[in-house]
């Protein structure tokens, strides 16, 4: 009967030593993981182990990258998270790339310019989840020959990944200037001016011969004789052609 005890206790002993010799341990998938930009990084341990769900369960994952702010995902970069139970510890690699190119927004294929002006950057748009940088190839475009042209857009991120589009700008005629209509308008000016300098000259000149005078000026009696072969009659005859003296008026000479 005693031995019988002896022989279960040493059996379940046994047992114990054997199930302990053989304790489950992880078992990684593998030993990087790459996370695309814009994705949480899992805390999950079947996401990283092989082991059985009972396993499972015991394991702890640890050393998570934080998140960027405002954001629920960590930024690009390598990271090393941390798989734990009582008595066994795994590291796995996790990298985080940006591997997807910017997106255009409301790009259009052609574009309209004035002649003479450049196309404004401002109008090229484009979305990612990184900093965005526009810049435009518009070395085949004359700004000051009106006609079409192809232009290349580019939208790159952060990480260098970019987005091509080729456009069409049309330069648009050259407007007409008003500078022949003003010089127009001056030569008028002028010659009007001319003519009424001239016919003053030889109203003065005039003057000048009947009133035996080389200068008048403002104010200053002009003399001059009647002629007897110019009678003028009026206000019923008690007037005739006028003579005498008198003052030129001042506007004469304007």
């Amino acid at each position: 009967m005693k031995k019988n005890i002896l022989k279960g206790i040493l059996l379940v002993f046994t047992i114990m030593i054997l199930v302990g010799c053989t304790k489950e341990k992880m078992e990684l998938k593998n030993n990087s993981f790459t996370v695309e930009y814009g994705n949480a990084i899992s805390d999950k341990a079947e996401d990283y182990l092989k082991n059985s769900e009972e396993f499972l369960k015991n394991i702890k994952v640890e050393n998570l990258p934080k998140n960027e702010k405002d954001k629920e995902y960590p930024s690009v970069g390598e990271y090393e998270i941390i798989l734990k139970n009582d008595n066994q510890e795994e590291v796995v690699k996790v990298s985080v790339k940006d591997t997807v190119a910017p997106e255009f927004k409301d790009l259009k294929e052609k574009y309209e310019i004035e002649y003479g002006s450049k196309i404004d950057l401002k109008q090229f748009s484009a979305t990612d989840l990184s900093k965005t940088e526009i810049s435009l190839d518009d070395s085949k475009v004359n700004y000051k020959k009106s006609g079409t042209y192809k232009a290349v857009v580019t939208a790159k991120d952060e990480s260098n990944n970019e987005v091509k589009k080729e456009i069409t700008i049309t330069v648009k005629e050259e407007k007409k200037s008003k500078t022949s209509s003003s010089s127009s308008s001056s030569n008028k000016s002028s010659s009007m001016s001319s003519n009424k300098s001239s016919s003053k000259s030889s109203n003065s000149g005039n003057a000048s011969t009947n009133g035996n005078s080389s200068s008048l000026k403002p104010g200053q009696e002009l003399e001059s004789k009647r002629d007897e072969d110019s009678y003028i009659e009026f206000n019923n005859g008690a007037n005739s052609a006028w003579s005498g003296s008198g003052k030129l008026p001042s506007d004469y000479f304007e």
